[in-house]
């Protein structure tokens, strides 16, 4: 998929390294674009195939001074923080309607929202992933997806250039009180290992 997932830090949950200057008007471009697709449909998970003008915007600003992969190095720090999904065309997050895929199996199951939080300090990496869903009738299902996560330098199956690669490792999927290993629990995997596109001070595009 060309385009996973664009997460956003959600307000004060952390700070971010400082960007250059953005090409806002390709960003506010984006942002509105996006979000004209998830307004009714959190993430667009139900969304048809992405509108033709959206790759042309991410190609742009991916090749942005305002993308910290195009002054310097990336380093955990710049990704720690707590991000939001706001959009995803990733067609394992489609099918499984968010990363766990009880949205899918619960009866009147729908998504509603997922965030990652990703820590880093000199003894360990954290990520954790928290989903919500709605059950229908007012009732809503918490579940989160705990693991460890690293950044790793690569080259790109497509293009032969070098990359960014943000690898995350999931260890426990918990909900309604269960507990059960996420290498028994296929969903998860979508988001393992994901190409970083473009990050600036608060937003981030990956592709897998």
């Amino acid at each position: 998929d060309a385009l996973p997932f664009i997460p956003v830090p959600v307000p004060g949950s952390g700070t971010k390294t400082p960007a250059a200057k953005t090409n806002s008007q390709d960003k506010e471009s984006l942002l509105s674009l996006i979000s004209s697709l998830s307004s009714s449909d959190p993430a667009g998970l139900n969304a048809d195939d992405p509108p033709s003008d959206l790759l042309p915007l991410i190609s742009a600003l991916a090749s942005s001074p305002s993308n910290l992969l195009t002054t310097r190095p990336v380093t955990e720090k710049d990704l720690a923080g707590k991000w939001t999904l706001i959009y995803s065309n990733s067609g394992m997050i489609k099918f499984s309607q968010g990363l766990t895929g009880l949205a899918s199996t619960l009866p009147n199951g729908s998504f509603l929202s997922l965030t990652q939080t990703l820590t880093h300090n000199s003894y360990a990496s954290d990520c954790l992933y928290s989903e919500s869903i709605s059950a229908g009738a007012g009732s809503i299902v918490s579940a989160t997806v705990d693991g460890d996560w690293n950044l790793r330098s690569s080259v790109s199956l497509l293009t032969g250039e070098p990359c960014v690669i943000v690898n995350v490792e999931p260890l426990n999927v918990k909900h309604s009180g269960t507990t059960t290993r996420a290498d028994h629990w296929k969903s998860v995997r979508c988001m393992n290992m994901l190409n970083l596109d473009y990050i600036d001070g608060d937003l981030r595009i990956m592709r897998g």
